[in-house]
């Protein structure tokens, strides 16, 4: 037995039921576009991240380097 927030659908037609559903698989497509599309993004942002870090660390050696140089 549905709860009383949904008594509300009982009294709607086949037709707008369908409407209903059509427009929250929609919702529901969109949303599995839009997270497909921001994983790309994490993923990318993940490699440019890990080249500037791996970056920083071979610079960091570099810079080391001249250091022990001038001691």
């Amino acid at each position: 037995m549905p709860g009383k927030e949904y008594e509300h659908y009982l009294h709607l037609s086949k037709e707008d039921l369908l409407l209903i559903i059509r427009k929250k698989d929609n919702e529901n497509k969109q949303l599995q576009n839009r997270m497909k599309e921001l994983k790309i993004l994490k993923e990318k942002y993940y490699s440019y991240n890990m080249f500037h870090m791996k970056e920083i660390a071979r610079l960091d050696k570099v810079i080391g380097q001249y250091k022990g140089l001038r001691k």
